[in-house]
């Protein structure tokens, strides 16, 4: 009798534990890649908007990164090691986070997710929208591993962004220009902010995110 009063106290202590345990949150299934202004209030905004779970990896480890320009941002950027440690940031992120379908890029987040694009375990990511992402220049022989579109800003100051879709296209990537548009179109904190592109894009990202979600789960 005492064996089977302990073995019923057990279960029941078991699951009053179960019952009053938080639940595990669910896991993130979108990355968003900062530019370089990194994990700004206008980047939590979208994720709002786009009603996600998600991560946001920027190129700074200290969240409370803050500059008062883009160039001084970016030369923060360089000196910090540039796209490279960007690049390995992120990979070692996207390793872990086992449940990504989308990955999202803005600038140099966009590069470095490119230049992951190519390893294995991005064949579990359905879709990858990358945007004004100027160091692809440099990578331009990358062969992706799952589906991805290149958006970039029609003015550029570093290079000919029809040159690069042309050339992006002739390899079979979907790369298209944004009429009218200068890089950082879609950063309200940039000089090239664009509100008209900005919601047209978000626009175009929530259905893709919740569209493809519900073919999924019928």
């Amino acid at each position: 009798m005492p064996d089977s009063a302990q073995s019923i106290d057990s279960l029941n202590s078991t699951s009053l534990s179960n019952l009053v345990s938080p639940e595990t949150p669910p896991q993130a299934t979108v990355l968003i890649a900062t530019d370089v202004f990194g994990h700004t209030p206008a980047v939590s905004g979208l994720v709002r908007q786009l009603n996600v779970n998600a991560v946001i990896i920027s190129p700074w480890d200290d969240p409370g990164c803050h500059f008062r320009t883009e160039q001084e941002a970016y030369q923060a950027f360089i000196v910090d090691g540039g796209i490279g440690r960007y690049a390995e940031k992120l990979n070692k992120v996207l390793q872990q986070e086992e449940a990504l379908k989308f990955v999202i890029g803005f600038s140099a987040g966009a590069s470095a997710l490119w230049i992951n694009s190519e390893r294995k375990y991005m064949q579990k990511i359905q879709e990858s929208v990358l945007f004004y992402g100027s160091r692809i220049r440099d990578y331009r022989d990358t062969h992706p591993c799952c589906p991805v579109r290149l958006i970039f800003a029609e003015q550029e100051p570093a290079f000919e962004p029809q040159e690069l879709v042309n050339d992006l296209r002739l390899r079979g990537h979907s790369a298209e220009i944004v009429k009218g548009t200068a890089h950082g179109f879609m950063n309200s904190y940039s000089r090239g902010s664009c509100v008209k592109s900005q919601t047209r894009f978000t626009t175009e990202l929530l259905h893709l995110l919740h569209t493809t979600r519900s073919k999924a789960a019928a």
